[in-house]
């Protein structure tokens, strides 16, 4: 990862998380989150759609210190050529979108995109904004307790990509996307 002064959405810099190799790839930073239910709002650009058929993961709240193998972690990840939910292999697919490729939703390549997300651990609710419009909405999902929250790049099953992430925000309250 390396400050990037070339490539940015607002101010003079973002964060650019640089390709990795081959196969498992953990590229993540972790901050404390407020409490167990919490708003974040991040911008990111990827080199690469994002919304491919492997699974790889962008940000994620977590029930640890940030290790990605402690705890509980629900990531906003991609699969089925889709922006979804993960838990341990539990999937929860984009709005109206099926497990095949070809529905649920997928964002473009070289853009930023805002990204918003409500994580209440305890009442199991997730909800997924990207440029304003939720994408979606779990009720009732299993009750955690979150600590911790990470974005960067975890990949699983590529391909490989530059990530770049402007405006992180983590809060008790919703941030919303600036104009």
């Amino acid at each position: 990862m390396v400050i990037d002064t070339a490539t940015f959405r607002a101010g003079a810099s973002s964060l650019h998380v640089k390709p990795g190799g081959s196969g498992y790839d953990w590229r993540m930073l972790s901050v404390d989150a407020p409490g167990p239910t919490f708003w974040v709002r991040l911008y990111m650009r990827s080199s690469v759609d994002i919304g491919q058929s492997g699974h790889n993961a962008y940000f994620q709240a977590m029930t640890g210190d940030g290790d990605p193998n402690a705890g509980d972690n629900v990531e906003i990840a991609e699969q089925f050529c889709q922006i979804l939910l993960n838990l341990h292999d539990e999937l929860v697919l984009s709005e109206g979108a099926t497990a095949m490729c070809g529905s649920g939703t997928k964002l473009p390549k070289d853009t930023w995109h805002c990204m918003e997300a409500y994580f209440d651990g305890p009442q199991g609710n997730v909800q997924v904004y990207a440029n304003g419009d939720k994408i979606i909405d779990k009720t009732g999902w299993k009750k955690l307790d979150f600590k911790t929250f990470s974005f960067g790049y975890l990949g699983f099953h590529g391909p490989a990509r530059s990530m770049w992430y402007d405006d992180v925000a983590v809060a008790s309250e919703r941030i919303g996307c600036a104009p």
